[in-house]
């Protein structure tokens, strides 16, 4: 037997026939939707005591009850020396606990059956202890298994006490199954009862044990069983020969006609054979025999005939590896031998190559039109064959274990169309193989075929079927290759399951079905192709589960997708869904953890996609929400909605928190089932969820209770509610359970709801501000919150006197009609974000326009601004469209509104070459000048130190000299960029222009990500209200009137808001006047002279005269004109 190391499927099992492992046991799922088990066997780290649980939990958060124990090739319990079965099991099924070597087993009285090969791949049969109640099982005092009546024999310890080396069998019996009398040591006779009436034919026998040297029979009964020279018949079939009969040459006795299967197994001594009388040799009649080198057919035997069930049945002879030769006695007139190889009389059928027969390769002749069962299995030399043109079948196992054979190759005109299960079982050498053009159907034909890397298929091949688990065991297939057309139309259930490095499938147009699991378990699998006209309509249960496909396209004819058909894909990222498929199980995604979206063909009659979630056509229903869209900030659904499906969020590990719109009504089975990061839920619903439509219970609970689950989901999710409906959360026993119940809060003016731990939805404001500039945080209860939300209606009850909206780029979310208020008017929303997205508006991100109900977040005649850099983003991104089903193509939405988004701020007009200036953000004056090559605006915002000069000077003592923005902290070399909330004093630096154009604008700063320290500033800036500013004679302020400072003593009420007035600390009755000369050497920084040189060097009038004392008025120094005030 050669056996692989297998990777099953860890945890993620649902579908019928998948494995799991669980605790270092293994099993298969027999009944996803009974969820049952059936254990398969331990991981190798796994010794000693077996206790196989009544129940396990997977991975999907469903308990399942083991209720049968079974077989799978790549599953082994070795070192498993005693097993206790759960109070839940019912069968014991064939090969159960392979490789293991017991010593005690019970039999609850839950058993109902044990399969007549239930042993067939144990290595020591236990002592069983029956329970007391059993209806079906009882035990002898030695712990033989009987039938409750005892005519069944089930097992006889491994262990069991001998006399004098014979066991004689309980008289009752009256049938024994396979492997009951298993290794046994020092057992040379059995004495079977006198009533036998049947033993189990078939691999192994009744009785595996090496040291057995003859049978008995006890005398006196009505039993049909003879033996003859220590072998049992059965009337003239020979039955059971001893493995230890130490006859070397044996001849069949006279008048026996048949061999049973597996009669003469595992003989130690047999070296001839006369098969004497014989007509009928049974499959694998002679097996194993070590020491047999020849053997010559019967001369009166016939080749097998179905309808008499007589005759040579292929494959009689088996794992006889020494034998070098095969005979036929020339009176035969069926078969003939030629160079020791057993043909038929015509040469048309190959049935045996012997073992040993030298040479590396054979020349099937080419009359040869079949190559019959196991014919060339074993062959210790064959390394490479051919197989010719007119060879139309080979039947199972035809090439079995020929360890050495490394290539094989057919005719290109090949007429082989079937090659059957197992033919190329246990050829480990084999590494690539090109399949004949005609066959039918690839079934497990290179079965155990370890090394197996490349199956090719040739163009124009008339496959049609690849069958159930056809190269399961192929666990290192790289590649399957279609060269060519394929008429190729199934893939059966686990066709390719577990093959983690096959990469890439190109599926042939004409396949229509994909079945359970075929391609579960192929984590390298990154790329699946198909025709543009694939026939395929079906993708069955785990078909592409745990596989590494990116995204996927689902080809159009497919109406079905079978539950868990993509299951744990973790790479997948996005699927789209064409109008055929009207199917989708709710758990087809399951365990995608950067599933993103889920994207539905507006065709589509059942199903429709919202910001990727899969929803019912009518948008009413949550059916998959894409596990990749979750995160810590906030996890939206549509508003539309009033059910969440089952499964929808189902084992959504990053889930931190959801929000549950006002309509919702139900929640589904298992729908937060294993969420187990889900820490928030806030219920924005109109009315509490009534907990009778909220799925509970096991294997049915909507939140984990802790029953099924490690962790209680209710210990740890903390909700939010509205706060009017405080009172009926808080009084509801449901509800009652969850960690928290908080409501809606208030800060300063606004309300806000939590929607996560770190995130808070605005709700309402009742804020009076002209600008209203959305805080990024607020602080509740200790925590910090970011809002990151603009809920739906926010601004609708909000005071008229707001006009403008400043929207930081931490927000990420604005709800349905957000900015339209029932009073006034809000003029203008500024965005600072620079990477816009579609889901950050709701019409666009649910795409509510397809309601055909006007939802748009902004009135009609409010202007939108955001950066120049990031206008064509928020273009494209917030671009609506609606599905036209007139023309079955998508068109521009009757609501779209991106024609009213710009970056062209003009509320600033300067008359008479200077004015003020502050904004709530970044701004920068530099655009309109570079676009159009005039109207250069120099912002400034401070002079260097103020002194009064001597008395004798007159009244014009304070001397300022004012630079601009970006010599005093602002952006540097940009002395047009002024930073938020920053006053300055602009100045239109054309010579030849004193006003702004009617089209000036400025825009939004593009270096927002800098924090500036403007110094020296001498001008404050008034944002977000209109502000009332205190002024007195001895504390004047000084604002910009028909391009010059006014100097104003009393109380100002309502200083414009986005303009600047400039504060001096200066004496009492001290006299500025400020008057701006364009002759300054750069254009920007010289506007006065400063008090500290006034006294310095020389100063002339304007007409050229020196002055000695300059008073008040315009001078030159230093060759420039200069005001002294």
């Amino acid at each position: 037997m050669l056996l692989l190391t297998a990777i099953p499927i860890l945890g993620f099992s649902q579908t019928n026939g998948e494995v799991i492992t669980r605790d270092g046991k293994t099993y298969k799922v027999i009944s996803a939707a009974d969820a049952t088990l059936a254990y398969l066997g331990n991981t190798p780290a796994a010794t000693g005591h077996l206790v196989i649980p009544e129940t396990v939990l997977i991975n999907s958060g469903v308990t399942y009850t083991v209720t049968e124990t079974d077989y799978d090739a790549l599953y082994r319990c070795y070192g498993i020396t005693s097993v206790q079965l759960p109070s839940t099991i019912k069968k014991i099924g064939p090969n159960s606990f392979p490789g293991a070597r017991l010593t005690t087993m019970n039999i609850p009285a839950s058993l109902e059956e044990i399969h007549e090969s239930a042993w067939a791949s144990i290595n020591g049969l236990p002592k069983f202890n029956v329970d007391a109640s059993s209806t079906k099982f009882s035990a002898d005092q030695a712990g033989a298994l009987y039938s409750k009546d005892k005519k069944t024999l089930y097992g006889v310890p491994s262990n069991v006490a001998l006399n004098n080396g014979v066991y004689t069998v309980d008289e009752n019996v009256e049938t024994i199954i396979k492997a009951v009398f298993l290794d046994i040591p020092n057992l040379k006779k059995i004495v079977f009862p006198k009533n036998l009436k049947d033993i189990k034919e078939g691999y192994p026998t009744i009785a595996p044990t090496s040291s057995i040297t003859e049978f008995d029979i006890t005398s006196g009964g009505t039993t049909d069983f003879k033996v003859i020279d220590g072998v049992l018949f059965k009337g003239t079939e020979l039955v059971l020969y001893p493995r230890s009969k130490q006859t070397t040459p044996y001849q069949v006795p006279a008048g026996i006609k048949s061999v049973a299967r597996y009669a003469i197994s595992n003989s130690s001594f047999m070296q001839a054979i006369d098969l004497n009388e014989v007509t009928k040799l049974a499959d694998a009649a002679i097996y194993a025999a070590a020491e047999l080198t020849s053997i010559t057919l019967p001369k009166g035997i016939k080749p097998f005939d179905a309808a008499t069930k007589e005759g040579l049945y292929e494959g009689c002879f088996e794992a006889c590896q020494k034998i070098a030769e095969y005979k036929v006695p020339a009176e035969n007139n069926y078969f003939s031998a030629k160079d020791g190889v057993i043909y038929s009389k015509d040469e048309q059928t190959l049935y045996f190559y012997p073992p040993s027969k030298t040479g590396d390769t054979y020349i099937i002749p080419g009359t040869v039109k079949t190559i019959g069962s196991r014919a060339f299995q074993g062959s210790k030399f064959i390394k490479t064959m051919n197989i010719p043109k007119n060879v139309v079948t080979i039947n199972p196992e035809a090439f079995r274990e020929i360890t050495e054979l490394e290539s094989v190759t057919y005719d290109p005109e090949s007429e082989i169309n079937k090659i059957a299960y197992y033919t190329f079982r246990g050829c480990t050498k084999l590494k690539e193989v090109t399949l004949p053009k005609k066959l039918n159907e690839l079934d497990e034909v290179f079965y155990l075929c370890s090394n197996l890397e490349t199956v090719n298929i040739p163009a124009g091949a008339t496959l049609k079927t690849i069958k159930s688990q056809a190269l399961k065991t192929n666990t290192k297939l790289k590649a399957f290759n279609f060269l060519g057309e394929c008429a190729l139309t199934e893939i059966q259930d686990n066709a390719f399951v577990g093959l983690k490095d096959l990469k890439t499938f190109n599926f042939p147009k004409s396949v229509t079905a994909i079945g359970t699991n075929a391609f579960g378990g192929c984590h390298s699998l990154e790329t699946v192709s198909f025709d543009k006209d694939a026939e395929i309509v079906a993708i069955g249960s785990g078909a592409f589960a745990d596989c590494g496909l990116k995204n996927f396209n689902v080809p159009k004819k497919v109406s079905k997708i079978e539950r868990e058909a993509f299951r744990n894909c973790t790479a997948l990222s996005e699927v789209n869904i064409t109008e055929t498929t009207t199917e989708i199980s709710p758990e087809a995604f399951k365990y995608c953890t950067n599933l993103t979206d889920i994207n539905v063909d507006k065709k589509n009659t059942v199903y429709s996609s919202v910001d990727g979630y899969l929803l019912s056509q009518n948008k009413e229903k949550l059916i998959i929400f894409p596990t990749g869209k979750a995160n810590d900030q906030f996890t939206l659904l549509p508003p539309s909605i009033t059910a969440i499906g089952e499964y929808a969020f189902y084992d959504c590990k990053k889930l931190k928190n959801v929000t549950i719109p006002n309509k919702v009504t139900s929640i589904g089975k298992r729908a937060f089932g294993l969420c187990d990061n889900l820490n928030t839920v806030t219920f924005l619903c109109d009315q509490m969820i009534n907990p009778a439509n909220i799925a509970q219970g096991t294997n049915a609970m909507a939140f984990d209770d802790g029953t099924q689950q490690t962790q209680n989901a209710f210990g740890r999710i903390h909700i939010n509610v509205r706060q009017d409906k405080l009172a009926q959360y808080k009084a509801d026993e449901f509800y009652k359970k969850f960690a928290s119940t908080s409501p809606s809060f208030t800060d300063g003016t606004e309300e806000y709801i939590a929607v996560s731990d770190k995130a808070v939805n605005l709700l309402s404001t009742t804020r009076t501000d002209y600008t209203f500039v959305l805080p990024t945080e607020v602080e509740h209860s200790g925590t910090k919150y970011a809002v990151s939300l603009i809920g739906d209606y926010a601004f609708q009850n909000a005071p008229n006197n707001i006009k403008e909206v400043v929207v930081k780029s931490n927000v990420k979310y604005i709800g349905a009609k957000a900015f339209i208020p029932n009073a006034g008017n809000i003029e203008s929303v500024f965005f600072i974000e620079s990477a816009p997205t579609k889901s950050m508006l709701s019409t666009t991100r649910f795409e509510l326009d397809e309601t055909k109900n006007n939802y748009n977040e902004f009135a009609d005649n409010t202007r939108i601004y955001v950066k120049k850099s990031a206008l064509t983003a928020y273009q494209t991104a917030w671009k609506k469209m609606v599905y036209d089903t007139a023309t079955g193509t998508e068109k521009v939405s009757d609501f779209n509104f991106t024609s009213r988004i710009d970056y062209k701020i003009k509320d600033v007009k300067i008359a008479t070459k200077y004015g003020t200036f502050a904004r709530e953000f970044d701004t920068d004056f530099s655009d309109y000048y570079a676009t159009n090559n005039n109207t250069k605006i120099a912002a400034f915002v401070a002079g260097s130190k103020i002194e009064n000069g001597p008395a004798d000077y007159g009244t014009a003592t304070m001397h300022i000299r004012m630079t601009s923005i970006d010599v005093n902290g602002g952006a540097a070399d940009s002395y047009a960029y002024v930073p938020a909330k920053t006053g300055v004093l602009l100045k239109v630096l054309d010579s030849n222009v004193a006003a702004t154009p009617a089209d000036f604008y400025y825009t939004i700063g593009e270096k927002d990500n800098t924090t500036y320290n403007v110094t020296k500033n001498i001008m404050n800036g008034v944002t977000v209200n209109p502000t009332n500013v205190a002024a007195t004679a001895s504390s004047p302020v000084y604002v910009m009137q028909r391009g010059a400072f006014q100097k104003v003593t009393t109380n100002i009420s309502n200083f414009s808001v986005h303009k600047a007035y400039l504060k001096l600390n200066n004496p009492s009755g001290a006299k500025v006047i400020f008057h701006f000369d364009d002759d300054a050497t750069t254009g920007i920084e010289d506007i006065t002279i400063d008090g500290e040189n006034k006294g310095n060097d020389t100063f002339y009038n304007l007409n050229g005269q020196r002055v000695s004392n300059p008073q008040r008025g315009i001078y030159i120094h230093n060759g420039k004109k200069v005001i002294i005030k």
